[in-house]
């Protein structure tokens, strides 16, 4: 799935100096509001709305994924100014207008997406929960499941496939089950082994929690496992035998979250 990166040269109208800034590793949406609101007059970008008017250089550059897996070094610096062929300028895809002038109201939302029906969910080895939580999300609720480990590989590192996968991700599950034991060298509890998720899982965790927001993300568990530490404010739900024990808060999770559910 490709991926859109923005490159602009401005005159910031507060400290009367021109700025180069970026942004990478738009969607193709994400790109298209971003010409919109350019031939409009205002453009929201870096969290703030600048003036087009304002604007010296702009340039939208394509690539063919996100740019930490497409590439391990590419940097605003190889996608614009470098000279790779695979890279593609795609300003007039995007951009075929100079902006409007006049004033323009400084205070507006940014356009509001609607909630991917993308489900993922991470496991460990134990996958008896990931396909139970899998049928609950396609079955009853309507939604899609992304399940790493059964999207092809093509040549893509664990992480390559993580990234691309989870680019149309609107909610994720975390599974927590006890696949590893581990202790404290010192301090509380030292030298006592407690069961613990798999690291890659904890990883992912923490992935997720930065790509989609606390509130999208909720961690099922299972026995008596050691939660992570620096993840308080999550939503916990522990079960004992089946996923299917937390069916109903698993719904008023989703439904808090922005989605229309009917079961």
């Amino acid at each position: 799935m490709p991926c859109y990166h923005v490159r602009i040269r401005y005159k910031d109208s507060e400290q009367k100096y021109e700025v180069i800034d970026y942004e990478l590793d738009l969607s193709e949406e994400d790109a298209k509001t971003f010409g919109e609101q350019y031939e409009e007059g205002q453009v929201f970008f870096k969290d703030k709305w600048i003036d087009a008017l304002n604007i010296r250089e702009i340039e939208i550059r394509e690539t063919i994924s996100k740019s930490t897996s497409y590439y391990p070094t590419l940097t605003s610096s190889t996608i614009f100014y470098g000279t790779r062929t695979d890279i593609k300028n795609a300003t007039r895809k995007f951009i075929k207008l100079p902006p409007k002038k006049g004033e323009f109201p400084r205070k507006r939302e940014k356009k509001e997406q609607p909630l991917s029906k993308n489900i993922f969910i991470v496991h460990g080895r134990d996958n008896k929960p990931a396909l139970e939580l899998a049928r609950i999300v396609e079955k009853d609720l309507g939604l899609n499941s992304i399940i790493l480990h059964e999207k092809p590989d093509r040549g893509r590192t664990i992480i390559e496939k993580l990234e691309d996968e989870s680019l149309e991700v609107g909610y994720a599950f975390i599974i927590l089950t006890p696949d590893d034991v581990g202790n404290l060298i010192e301090g509380f509890n030292e030298g006592k082994l407690m069961y613990r998720a798999r690291q890659n899982v904890v990883l992912e965790f923490g992935y997720f929690i930065g790509l989609l927001g606390r509130n999208r993300v909720c961690c099922l568990h299972t026995g008596d496992i050691e939660l992570p530490s620096d993840m308080k404010g999550i939503i916990y739900k522990p079960f004992k035998d089946s996923i299917k024990e937390c069916f109903h808060d698993i719904v008023k999770d989703l439904t808090a979250a922005g989605y229309k559910i009917k079961v």
